[in-house]
């Protein structure tokens, strides 16, 4: 964990600028595609998830959400409060995502943008079960992935983020995710953004528990 830390500490200062390399989103279009996806209104509560430089988070919180950014990385976490400099909307947390410090049942959505692909089989269920626990009966989880780039360079760099970097457990999940989110939550579906290469893939927390 200490290295992996150390990693992201690192990672944070061009985090930005790889991602918008990756996604070919220099405008980062697709935080709007979360929002849309994410359907929210005025005055509810999100948590986003391994929120690195908080771009989701920023964009959630602008509109009126009140947002608690969550990241075990204290790099990445300094980026985002720069970032954020006159945002009320937003609070900064550093936390491991398998174990949240914030009350059961009281957030109306958990968002993850980039990051589910990245934990291991055993971390990604640990994380999904304090997912269900903080949601309110019929909250919703929004997870963003990117789709395989067709650009050969960027798709060389999402292959070698699936396959190398990860592991089996991540690369299983990969274009299988509404199997896993049927686990914890009902109504799963995946939306793809209008232009073809982001994904959202949801589910809501049950009103009463299914397991």
């Amino acid at each position: 964990m200490n290295s992996r830390r150390c990693y992201y500490n690192l990672f944070s200062s061009f985090y930005d600028r790889f991602v918008r390399l990756h996604s070919g989103d220099r405008q980062e279009t697709m935080r709007d595609f979360l929002a849309e996806v994410s359907h929210l209104h005025q005055g509810q509560t999100v948590v986003d998830l391994c929120t690195g430089t908080g771009s989701s988070a920023l964009r959630l919180a602008r509109a009126g959400i009140r947002v608690v950014g969550v990241d075990f990385s204290e790099g990445m976490l300094r980026q985002a409060s720069r970032k954020s400099v006159g945002c009320s909307w937003i609070h900064w947390v550093q936390a491991d995502a398998r174990a949240l410090p914030i009350l059961s049942c009281s957030v109306d959505r958990v968002t993850c943008s980039y990051a589910m692909y990245e934990l291991s089989g055993t971390a990604r269920r640990e994380v999904l079960r304090e997912v269900t626990r903080i949601l309110k009966p019929a909250g919703m989880f929004i997870m963003m992935e990117h789709l395989p780039p067709r650009q050969r360079l960027v798709n060389l760099l999402y292959l070698i983020r699936i396959y190398l970097l990860g592991t089996r457990g991540v690369r299983s999940f990969a274009g299988s995710e509404e199997k896993e989110l049927d686990r914890f939550l009902i109504q799963v579906g995946t939306v793809t953004s209008h232009g073809g290469k982001t994904k959202a893939v949801f589910g809501c927390k049950p009103i009463r528990d299914i397991h």
